[in-house]
């Protein structure tokens, strides 16, 4: 028991801090933000493909997500219901990146929230060891594939391979049976595998 509350902030189970934030514990809801934080924010990221861009749906999500507990069902699991608010959110973001393309220096070469950023790269001017280059390179041809597939497949494939979410949760998330998840997904790897066959 922490703080004479009836649960443990850090053992308890996602739905029961979703029922204690929806009546108002702050403390509650601040563990769900910490205990997505690094998740999510890989997933909008490997969405986006843009860190700044990442940036700001991660917060909109859990901006959401406050304003929208009174409709979470305390019998329905919450993952799927945070990845299917940032997911549509990301899908929001990629259609008006459509209508106002940019080019954002400040996000990373990878897509990964941790790698070096485009600007930093162009500033330096060094060239990286071949390895690395390597490396680096089979990343952003991922990424570039990765933002290639139609935004349906990206979503199952990302929650999948790098969220390690089931497929039952994938399709609680986006609202679609089981088999078009696993449809969408044979989809994903086979345009991915073919994009990336000579890297």
């Amino acid at each position: 028991m922490e703080s004479g509350r009836a649960y443990s902030v850090t053992e308890a189970s996602d739905e029961r801090l979703a029922v204690y934030a929806r009546r108002g514990d702050a403390a509650a809801f601040a563990a769900l933000v910490q205990r997505y934080e690094a998740p999510l924010f890989r997933y909008v990221c490997r969405m986006l493909g843009n860190a700044s861009d990442a940036e700001d749906v991660f917060q909109e999500t859990f901006l959401r997500v406050h304003q929208h507990l009174d409709r979470y069902r305390a019998d329905a699991p919450f993952r799927p219901w945070l990845y299917s608010i940032a997911t549509n959110l990301c899908r929001d973001r990629l259609r008006s990146r459509r209508r106002h393309p940019v080019v954002a220096l400040e996000s990373r070469l990878s897509g990964d929230p941790d790698g070096p950023l485009w600007s930093e790269r162009l500033a330096s001017g060094a060239p990286a060891p071949d390895s690395a280059a390597r490396a680096d390179e089979t990343a952003e041809r991922l990424q570039a594939a990765l933002s290639r597939l139609p935004v349906k497949q990206r979503a199952v494939f990302l929650m999948a391979r790098y969220e390690g979410l089931p497929y039952e949760e994938i399709a609680k998330s986006l609202r679609i049976p089981v088999g078009t998840v696993k449809s969408r997904m044979n989809k994903a790897v086979k345009f991915l595998m073919a994009e990336l066959k000579d890297a």
